[in-house]
């Protein structure tokens, strides 16, 4: 089946800054959610992001400055806020319940036939 709908462009960046280091994106026209996720060290922001954590900006369409603590790496990402409600699932995001059900459905129907084709290091045992 192919998707009904069309996905926005967006843009995903891996970036490695050095302690003290700053650094500025200006996302793209259009672009008015972004976020960033850390591998490694930290960043200031508006408040401190560190590792493993996933931050959120606030929706706008502004440079977003960032101040490298320790050698830092992390994602950044930004795009058009999606113009549909989202359902989140527990591997997954869909436009509607019915569509959520049906792709956890189709999860376990693999799991079940990777299993019984004796790759279970493939298969999760349950959703």
């Amino acid at each position: 089946m192919v998707s009904p709908i069309v996905t926005p462009l967006m843009t995903y960046l891996v970036v490695t800054l050095k302690d003290g280091e700053r650094w500025t994106f200006l996302p793209p026209s259009g672009h008015d959610v972004a976020w960033v996720s850390l591998m490694d060290g930290a960043l200031r922001a508006s408040s401190r992001i560190a590792r493993g954590e996933v931050a959120i900006f606030e929706r706008a369409e502004t440079a977003i400055e960032l101040v490298a603590e320790g050698d830092t790496r992390f994602v950044l990402g930004s795009a058009t806020q999606h113009p549909h409600e989202l359902v989140l699932g527990h591997y997954s995001v869909h436009t509607s319940t019915e569509a959520l059900r049906r792709g956890e459905a189709e999860i376990r129907r693999i799991g079940r036939q990777l299993r019984a084709e004796g790759k279970q290091s493939y298969a999760l045992r349950s959703i």
